[in-house]
């Protein structure tokens, strides 16, 4: 409707002989610039969002290690094709839908598909009818957390149980949101007023034998004056300072409209782990040095915030033993390799290569 009003505008600024008269020129830049600002801040919006949904791209690891003509070779996951036979390690997302036929002591976490936190172990050979129960099935996007294994590939993509899932959840209709259906049944009373209105004084004005010209632009006046302008950008500027509001306690709104509707909301229905929980097991308290000491607060959080005080002494003996303990008994390992160029630009930094400790080469 605003663009409408614009090109209006720019209609009646054309067809006046008078052009020293640039009111209408300059109205519908107006109405331009509103609908700009108010599309630029629901793109941005949006487009924080869909940074973070972006991040479930991380579900898909980059490389697999797969045994191609007797030769194992490391490959792009997603040129993975059904009957590859691949390895997983610890630590590794499953790239595809697999039957595993080999395993050493292998666990998955399968939160991401069924919201469950507790590992399962993973057994060659051992199937039931129900492809979610066999423990012999490991699914795209869930975690090898124990162990490793080896299995072979059956579903990749959009085939897999999760990419099933994504379709559905991409093809599944949204209806209008609450304040959409004011606004639209708003704008077409308004259109309907300003049409008639202009219809009518048209014919009004043509029985009393007025120019055509002159006309045409006081009927264009009547169909831009009934426009509301301020509308839009007061609707977005009131629900983007909403969603910032929201977002400083953690609510991330992925639709600015869906603000409005929140607060008509009577009842939220969800599943547990992962979406009301982070699915994270994390340190609440900590025994060493013959006392219990809380844990409360880890060392990044207290880097971003100094006021956040931790509750153990970095530097205490006892501690670092305690550190020193669960690193060696980890299992975890880290998968970063440093390019050419990386290692040089670290050479030059800090001055040549590190100098081997006792006993290394």
């Amino acid at each position: 409707m605003l663009w409408a009003g614009a090109a209006l505008c720019f209609i009646a600024y054309g067809l006046q002989p008078d052009k020293t008269d640039k009111s209408s020129l300059y109205l519908g830049i107006v109405i331009i610039i509103v609908v700009l600002i108010t599309g630029i801040m629901s793109f941005y919006q949006s487009s924080k969002t869909a940074a973070i949904m972006a991040g479930f791209k991380n579900f898909i690891p980059p490389k697999s290690m797969v045994w191609r003509e007797g030769v194992k070779r490391e490959i792009a996951a997603k040129e993975l094709v059904p009957g590859d036979i691949i390895e997983i390690s610890i630590g590794e997302n499953i790239p595809a839908d697999v039957v595993i036929i080999k395993s050493v002591d292998m666990k998955v976490n399968n939160a991401s598909l069924t919201g469950e936190s507790e590992d399962l172990l993973r057994v060659a050979g051992d199937f039931k009818p129900n492809i979610f129960e066999s423990p012999n099935v490991g699914f795209f996007g869930t975690a090898c957390v124990h162990g490793s294994g080896t299995g072979v590939v059956f579903k990749t993509g959009d085939n897999t149980v999760i990419g099933q899932i994504a379709t559905l959840a991409q093809s599944a209709e949204a209806g209008e949101t609450l304040i959409s259906q004011e606004i639209s049944r708003f704008v077409k009373i308004i259109a309907v007023i300003a049409i008639s209105m202009g219809v009518i004084f048209f014919i009004i004005n043509s029985l009393y034998g007025a120019d055509a010209i002159n006309n045409v632009i006081f009927c264009i006046g009547i169909l831009v004056a009934n426009i509301p302008e301020g509308l839009q950008i007061t609707v977005t500027v009131c629900m983007a300072l909403t969603a910032k509001r929201m977002a400083a306690r953690k609510v991330l709104v992925k639709n600015l409209q869906s603000v409005e509707t929140l607060g008509c909301t009577s009842c939220i229905c969800s599943d547990k782990t992962g979406t009301l929980t982070q699915n994270k097991m994390t340190v609440s308290h900590l025994f060493y040095g013959g006392r219990y000491v809380d844990a409360g607060v880890n060392y990044e959080n207290h880097l971003k915030n100094p006021s956040l005080k931790l509750g153990y002494d970095m530097q205490n003996k006892d501690f670092k033993e305690l550190v020193k303990l669960m690193a060696l008994g980890s299992k975890a390992s880290f998968g970063y390799n440093a390019s050419d160029d990386e290692i040089i630009a670290w050479c030059k930094k800090n001055g040549g290569l590190p100098k081997p400790h006792k006993g290394q080469t």
